[in-house]
């Protein structure tokens, strides 16, 4: 064999080598395409509520509620289509100010949040989602009542908890149905914010289709420290029903200011009632919350998760799951299944499927979460909630009941 045959074998050999090499390098490459080839990450979430503040109480409640959903879906395995990724919450703090909100979600945009929630006050949750909509971040509301915050045409908002205007109406409807005829007057005492003039407008201008007549309109600032006067305007209004709507510390404060001013009325009713349908009402007032009803949104007491997710509340955190920490922990499983079903976290993918929302695992006295065009829940609505013996029971609508409402109460 001559020399020169021997050399081009040897650079043949060479090159069929490194083509073999460079063949099996590609089959071991693993895949960085498609579903079964990502790998577990985090995927931050950031919650705006008041952390600190006159409403740090009721903000640190959903927050809460948050984080359980989130861990219990972490447990689970994460997001599953998205290779395990974990869910992880990023707090802010609106301190119940709209501009704090806002500058709370351009914070959390900035670490990275693919999805917003708040803000429980209707100003800051106003603000929010319209900084969220300039930034195109998703941002489901957890708590926050007033109408005009989707109604400007917004893509990247949602809400699950009936507006007020469903709540006022949920009202309207069963006062049509429980008022009787020697109840014939009603005053309303509301916080004077976006939040409770938004109720009592809309009550005001409905309240005579239930056969009542209003006597008496009676805002005040959520952050007065006294509230003798404007009890002193319902009392010498002499309603047969007295009608709250406002945030936990001033709807308190304002049944106290009832009971030692002796003021007699027959029905003491909220509308998405910051107070009533809290444990820590009970606790706080004892007797004086007897017979008190509210119109709010509520867990489901007739479905058995709702106990478990009750238990594991009060478990972790030392207190009562409250009516507004219930929509905490909803949002938190709901996101859970829209990343879920969008299989990314790209912001108009994950857009995309809220619109797509058909939820029903979850612990509300409402059929699936459904959205409109607005961002609304189509089958959002409130429940009549009673205090009796010392326990916040669902008393109105039947379907949901679990105790007979007393009405009017028993006079003291």
């Amino acid at each position: 064999m001559s020399k020169a045959f021997r050399l081009v074998s040897f650079f043949v050999s060479l090159l069929l080598a490194g083509t073999l090499l460079a063949g099996c390098g590609t089959k071991e490459k693993p895949k960085e395409s498609g579903k079964a080839g990502q790998q577990a990450t985090e995927i931050k979430i950031g919650a705006i509520h008041p952390l600190t503040g006159n409403l740090a109480y009721e903000g640190k409640a959903i927050r809460n509620a948050l984080e359980l959903a989130f861990e219990e879906v972490n447990a689970a395995g994460g997001i599953k289509s998205l290779g395990g990724a974990k869910l992880k919450l990023i707090d802010g703090d609106n301190q119940g100010s709209p501009e704090k909100a806002v500058t709370e979600v351009q914070r959390l945009v900035k670490e990275g949040a693919v999805i917003l929630t708040g803000c429980y006050t209707s100003s800051a949750t106003f603000a929010a989602t319209q900084e969220a909509e300039k930034l195109k971040t998703p941002f489901v509301v957890t708590i926050a009542s007033a109408p005009n915050i989707l109604e400007r045409g917004f893509k990247y908002s949602f809400r699950v908890q009936p507006n007020a205007n469903v709540f006022a109406k949920n009202f309207i409807d069963y006062m049509k149905e429980l008022v009787t005829p020697d109840i014939k007057t009603a005053a309303i005492m509301h916080e004077d914010t976006l939040f409770g003039t938004t109720f009592a407008d809309y009550i005001e201008k409905h309240i005579g289709e239930t056969g009542l007549k209003l006597v008496a309109r009676v805002p005040y600032s959520n952050q007065s420290p006294n509230l003798t006067a404007e009890i002193n305007k319902v009392a010498a209004a002499k309603p047969d029903i007295l009608i709250g709507t406002g945030y936990y510390r001033d709807q308190t404060l304002m049944v106290k200011t009832l009971k030692e001013q002796k003021v007699k009325v027959k029905a003491i009713i909220g509308i998405a009632n910051g107070a009533f349908s809290d444990p820590k009402f009970i606790d706080e007032l004892g007797k004086d919350a007897e017979y008190i009803m509210d119109v709010n949104y509520c867990h489901n007491p007739k479905n058995s998760k709702s106990k478990e997710v009750m238990e594991k509340y009060q478990q972790k955190y030392g207190s009562p799951l409250s009516s507004h920490a219930v929509y905490g922990y909803v949002v938190g499983k709901l996101i859970a299944d829209v990343l879920e079903r969008a299989g990314s976290t790209d912001k108009e993918k994950i857009r995309e499927a809220l619109t797509k929302t058909n939820f029903a695992d979850h612990i509300l006295p409402n059929k699936e979460i459904r959205f409109n065009e607005a961002g609304e829940n189509v089958n959002a609505a409130g429940v009549i909630t009673q205090i009796q013996n010392g326990k916040k029971l669902v008393v109105y609508p039947g379907e949901y009941a679990e105790a007979k409402l007393i009405f009017p109460m028993p006079q003291q």
